[in-house]
């Protein structure tokens, strides 16, 4: 799989609300992922509720191929090294295993659980990455 990363745009916004549902908000952003064979988006990542130390984060994965051709690290250099900001977060439901697992391998912590906030017996999970402890970074990976 090849794949060309590109800024998200206005027009990418229904194939990523097909997939997960994102709020946009005035200062949302992103990397979307193209397959070039197929000419289709594969993945993105969609950040929203900047603040100057920290922003929230959305991965939309639809070929989890994607997630082994440079995806997951053009998202990190890009949050961390370009924006410059120093973690990141994301708001998961309790009982969405893949994407807890998912953002553990990439070096998110579990900060903390709101007992039934998205739903009776779901929890809301509040996960934290710091530049620190992401997996993949480019620096990260020369040490």
């Amino acid at each position: 799989m090849k794949l060309f990363f590109r800024k998200l745009g206005p027009q990418d916004w229904e194939w990523v609300v097909s997939i997960a549902p994102i709020l946009k908000c005035d200062n949302t952003s992103g990397i979307i992922a193209i397959d070039v064979k197929a000419d289709k988006p594969v993945a993105a990542c969609v950040f929203d509720n900047w603040t100057p130390n920290s922003v929230q984060a959305h991965f939309v994965v639809e070929n989890k191929m994607a997630l082994k051709h440079g995806f997951l690290e053009e998202c990190c250099d890009f949050v961390f090294n370009v924006a410059g900001r120093k973690a990141v977060y994301g708001f998961i439901m309790g009982d969405n295993d893949k994407a807890i697992k998912l953002n553990k391998h990439i070096g998110f912590t579990e900060k903390m659980r709101l007992e039934d906030a998205w739903g009776d017996g779901i929890d809301y999970v509040i996960m934290e990455m710091k530049k620190e402890n992401c997996n993949y970074l480019q620096e990260a990976k020369a040490a």
